[in-house]
């Protein structure tokens, strides 16, 4: 799930099975809990179960995945879960608590590179990352394949929030998507697409 959702937070799967949403609130102690959605195509969903498939499908298909992988992080804890039937999808939701800084970005990134929580200099940092230089193939694949998803994310911090984007060499960027901010709360979104073909990474640096 860490690369999931750092990758299309940070990413998305290559063949259209999964959008992924979240709602994080970060409490001052650097606690804080974690509402989450993603999306699975029907024919796919077997997959994700079989052992030995993780590497196809690195997601927690089904509520038995998800523990799993919650009990491999420490101080995370799912408290709730659910999916429905959506036209040619299978869409879960997930409710999380977590204890500590570590426990989120554990969660988030298990590669410890695209998410960044520090709660004494205050800053939370993601990095998103697309396809560099993609070939003409792979970009008509990603626009027929994602028109219309949207990645979002709901942020809701201890103190009022400041934004800003960056470039890999910490250099002022353009916001990939649209944002809003009001007090405590951030809420980003992008249209899947644009994510993903993203041709250079970016930050979203918040600090409160």
């Amino acid at each position: 799930m860490g690369k999931a959702f750092s990758a299309a937070f940070i990413c998305v799967f290559l063949f259209s099975c999964i959008v992924t949403g979240s709602g994080i609130s970060i409490h001052g102690d650097g606690s804080g809990t974690i509402q989450l959605e993603y999306r699975l195509a029907k024919e796919l969903e077997g997959l994700g179960k079989l052992d030995g498939n993780e590497r196809w499908l690195p997601v927690p298909v089904g509520r038995a995945d998800l523990e799993r992988t919650v009990n491999r992080v420490e101080g995370l804890r799912l408290v709730s879960f659910s999916f429905k039937e959506d036209g040619k999808d299978i869409v879960y939701s997930a409710g999380l608590d977590f204890d500590s800084p570590g426990a989120l970005t554990g969660f988030l990134d298990a590669s410890g590179r695209q998410v960044e929580l520090d709660m004494e200099r205050k800053r939370l940092a993601f990095t998103f990352t697309g396809a560099e230089n993609p070939e003409a193939g792979f970009r008509d694949m990603v626009i027929s394949s994602f028109s219309g998803y949207e990645f979002s994310l709901a942020l809701n911090m201890p103190a009022a929030v400041s934004l800003r984007w960056l470039d890999e060499n910490g250099a002022e960027t353009r916001n990939p998507g649209t944002c809003s901010l009001d007090g405590v709360a951030l809420n980003f979104s992008s249209p899947m697409p644009d994510l993903i073909l993203l041709e250079k990474a970016c930050v979203m640096e918040i600090t409160w």
